[in-house]
């Protein structure tokens, strides 16, 4: 591979900067009917209730249940997002097993006009710096045309991105972000310090959202909004009404899944294994969507 495989000129936008990005990306979960089938119709739905100004969204990604989802179905919601929120506001979720079906499912994404994806690091089997590295460069020297934001959640996947592996593996124009979820946030002033003042930080803990800019950061890509968005805007400035929120709902998909049960009267099953809702817990959840 090339030492420098992706040119370093400017992206032809600046709306990458961190001053003009959102600070709220909804982490958007996969909708399963009865029949365990993708329900586009729900998933439009959740998308439709997303207030004006907080309409970005993240697709497939880990509460999106993407491992449980095939090429078909993951193109499925990237389409449904695309028409309901429109292409700018969609990051489609491309990770996979392989570069080969990752390759893909970028293709797919921008067939549709999509310009944003997320790549999870190499999962499953062991994955040293290097390949790490060579990981998110090769994606990104095959997909010139996309912004590329690495996704970092050592928890899920197994392989830990130190700081400065971290700072190799930001190198390319394309990669304008990332996302930095469970124990990569351990990291977050590190990798903060890494990165291009036209690169973006994310993280997925959801009870960072009143503090997120102050620590340096662009937003919070969240799994508990899609479900309450109303009730975490009217909270933003209060870390204690935030706590409550997030941890009555995440990070957990079966809690926000019961929530939208609830909101939207539509099945919201899951394909993955999920624990049970003990009763006083669901109790809880239903108090709290009574009050959105």
């Amino acid at each position: 591979m090339p030492d420098n495989p992706v040119p370093e000129t400017p992206l032809p936008t600046a709306a990458h900067r961190t001053d003009e990005s959102p600070l709220i990306i909804s982490a958007v979960p996969t909708p399963f009917d009865d029949h365990d089938r993708v329900d586009p119709d729900a998933f439009a739905d959740v998308l439709s209730r997303l207030p004006a100004g907080h309409a970005d969204v993240l697709v497939a990604g880990t509460t999106g249940e993407f491992p449980a989802l095939d090429r078909d179905e993951r193109r499925t919601l990237t389409e449904v997002a695309v028409r309901a929120v429109g292409a700018d506001k969609v990051i489609t979720h491309v990770g996979a097993a392989s570069l080969t079906a990752s390759d893909r499912l970028a293709e797919d994404a921008a067939s549709v006009g999509v310009t944003r994806v997320a790549l999870l690091t190499p999962y499953y089997l062991p994955a040293d710096a290097e390949q790490v590295v060579a990981h998110f460069h090769t994606f990104a020297e095959r997909h010139p045309q996309l912004s590329i934001y690495p996704y970092l959640f050592p928890d899920r996947t197994g392989v830990t991105v130190e700081p400065e592996t971290f700072a190799r593996l930001m190198a390319p124009a394309n990669i304008v972000g990332v996302k930095l979820s469970g124990r990569a946030n351990d990291h977050f002033d590190a990798f903060r310090s890494r990165l291009r003042d036209d690169q973006e930080l994310y993280t997925g803990d959801d009870s960072r959202l009143p503090t997120i800019r102050d620590d340096g950061g662009t937003g919070v890509v969240s799994g508990c909004f899609p479900a309450v968005p109303d009730l975490l805007l009217q909270a933003i400035d209060e870390p204690g009404r935030v706590a409550e929120i997030v941890g009555l709902l995440g990070p957990s998909i079966a809690r926000q899944k019961y929530a939208l049960q609830l909101i939207t009267g539509r099945a919201w099953r899951s394909r993955m294994s999920m624990p049970d809702l003990s009763a006083p817990l669901a109790d809880q959840i239903e108090r709290l969507v009574g009050r959105s």
